[in-house]
Parts: structure tokens; sequence; C-alpha cells
């Protein structure tokens, strides 16, 4: 007797060795395996594929949300076929990046889905303590963490190699957030995760600002001389106190230093209660965005699209990109930068 498998746990993303089907027994035989997309209008033939006994095959189209109709064929006779649903089913979905913003970026879309697809959804993040009490209906895990049993495993990761096995984003030509609805087909819209809910605490007594001079790499600093601190002074000469809550060292004067190896849940808590942060593309900016405060966002590498869209004030000297260059040509002053705060805090008066 034959047995026929089929599995939609993918474990090689770049290569998409999921859906699979896999045929195994004591009979030596022959079938044909068809992969189709199903689509508004109807079935899509990705591939067909012969398989033997003993042997197991693979769509190797891509390791994103499809959904996936097989058919298992002997001499022309359909004996076994696999219609891909989630409803009720558990689903393992891995961030497959390390970076602050990513994360943040991505984990309010795995929300929807789970809410989408009434599924259980296990989830690996390197942020678990910043999400677990925000949604509290998804199942966190640690990195690496492999799960038997479950269902269906989607990865979430950026990808500039334009390998469509992997993900159909490019990061560097597209908005990071989307990187996560490609991946689990949920519509290209912003979503904040809204993590501002679980940080209540109030910090200071004293009207503060919040700033990082860092990001990933130094391709994405602020390269103007003298530039934050003339920022730090003109705040100063309003009576804010500005804390620099970078994870790397400052020199700066006159600021407030709780740079180090702070928790991010106690960054985010400070970033809750400030009257805005100032920053440029990175993680503590996304940080920002999702606890809901107004974010002061200078970056003349990126695209306007690239980061977040809403409650941001952003700032570049190269408003016309399209694409990451970090060899763009000109940067933003510190003037601009002091004036794009000033009408904000007219507006807010």
């Amino acid at each position: 007797m034959n047995y026929i498998k089929f599995n939609h746990k993918t474990t090689a993303p770049k290569q998409a060795n999921a859906p699979s089907v896999e045929i195994t027994g004591d009979i030596l035989t022959e079938y044909t395996v068809s992969f189709y997309i199903q689509t508004s209008t109807g079935f899509e033939l990705i591939k067909k594929v012969n398989c033997k006994t003993g042997e197991t095959v693979f769509a190797n189209y891509s390791q994103v949300f499809i959904n996936w109709y097989i058919t298992v064929e002997r001499e022309g006779v359909i004996i076994a076929s696999d219609t891909f649903t989630l409803e009720n089913k558990v689903v393992f979905i891995k961030m497959d990046a390390y970076a602050l913003g990513d994360n943040i970026a991505w984990i309010p879309y795995v929300e929807e889905f789970r809410k989408k697809h009434n599924a259980t959804i296990i989830c690996s993040t390197f942020y678990n303590d910043l999400f677990k009490d925000t949604y509290p209906d998804i199942l966190f895990v640690k990195p690496n963490t492999n799960v038997d049993n479950v269902y269906s495993q989607i990865y979430i990761g950026a990808s500039n190699d334009n390998n469509p096995k992997y993900s159909f984003i490019s990061v560097n030509q597209s908005p990071l957030q989307y990187v996560a609805p490609s991946a689990l087909n949920l519509p290209l819209v912003e979503v904040r995760p809204e993590l501002e809910h679980q940080f209540t605490t109030t910090v200071y007594d004293r009207k503060y600002v919040c700033i990082s001079e860092f990001a990933s790499g130094e391709n994405k600093f602020w390269k103007y001389e003298n530039g934050w601190q003339d920022v730090v002074d003109y705040l100063k000469s309003i009576d804010y106190e500005v804390i620099v809550i970078s994870k790397e060292p400052t020199t700066l004067n006159g600021v407030i230093d709780l740079t180090g190896d702070n928790t991010i849940n106690s960054r985010a808590q400070l970033l809750k209660n400030a009257e805005f942060f100032i920053g440029v593309s990175s993680g503590l900016s996304w940080l920002s965005w999702a606890v809901n405060t107004h974010t002061f966002l200078i970056s003349d590498v990126t695209q306007a699209n690239h980061e977040f869209q809403s409650n941001v004030t952003r700032i570049t000297a190269n408003p016309d990109l399209k694409l990451i260059n970090y060899a763009a040509p000109n940067v933003t002053t510190s003037e601009t930068v002091i004036n794009s705060i000033k009408k904000y805090l007219e507006s807010k008066s």
C-alpha cells in the first residue's frame, strides 16, 4: 500500500521547499503531481511533475502565503488532492530579521493574518518581550525554535537579491512595512502596532525630547557637521530636557545620557512620555512611531515611502529618491531640522 503526504511547512525559504508531496509505500509506481494556485477566476497551474514511490516533489515557487490546490494522479485519474486552508490550523510565522525596525514594522500584520484566517499563530521574533502584551492571542517563541506538527510555516524577511521564492518585495525599492503583507497576502496598507497601551508610567515630570544619532549602519547617519549639537542647543534654549536613548555612546553636551545596554521596553517607556523623538532611519524611530509619539525622521538616503507615513515629520535634502541611495548628494542642515521643529511646535500651540 502507498501513502501520500502533503506538506506546507517551509524549512528552506530561499528554495521554497513547500508545498511538497511525498509518496511512500511498497508499490513501485509513478504518479503525476500538479501544483495549482487558487485565484479569483479559477486555478493556475504552476508546476506538473512526475513522482515515483519513495520520492518527494516540491512546488519550488514561493514560500509566501499562497492558496494552493494540489492533485496527485495515477494513469490519468486523480487519486488524491489537497486544498490549502488555514481555518483552525496552526501556523508558524518566523521573523527572518534581527533589526528592531523590521520586527516592529511587520508584527501588526501577523495579528491581521491571525484574525483573517481564524488560525492559531505561533510567531518567533527577536523582541518577544516588546510584543507579547499587545498581542496576547499570538504564541511567541524564541528565534531558531523548531515547532513540530504545524500546518504551515512562513518566513517574513527583507530581500535585496530579487529572489521571488523568498519574497516578492525588494526592500530597497519599497516601503519596509510592505514586506510582511506581501508575504502574508494582506492589503498593502500601513498598520501601526499600537504598543503605547502597555507603557503608561510617567518617567519625568518635566517636558523632554528623546533623540538618537545612530542607526544600524553609518550610511544612515545624519552627516551634517555639528547638526545634532545645534539641535540640542536649540531644544535646551526653549526649555526642553534632551534625553539620548541610543545603545551607542554619545558625545553631545547638555543632554541626559541614558545610552548603553538598557532594555527596549525601558526605551519604549521613555519614548511614550516624550514630547517627540528625533532620529534617523532606525529601529528607535520605528519604536517611537509604534508607541504613538511624534517622530522627526532625518533621512537623506531613503525614499519618502520607505518608513512609516503617519505621525511623522520627515526631513530630507533628497526628496526625489525612488530607492535607497547611500550616495545621495545632499545633506540636511541643522537649520532645516530646527525650522521643522519650530513649525511643529507652532501647530501644537
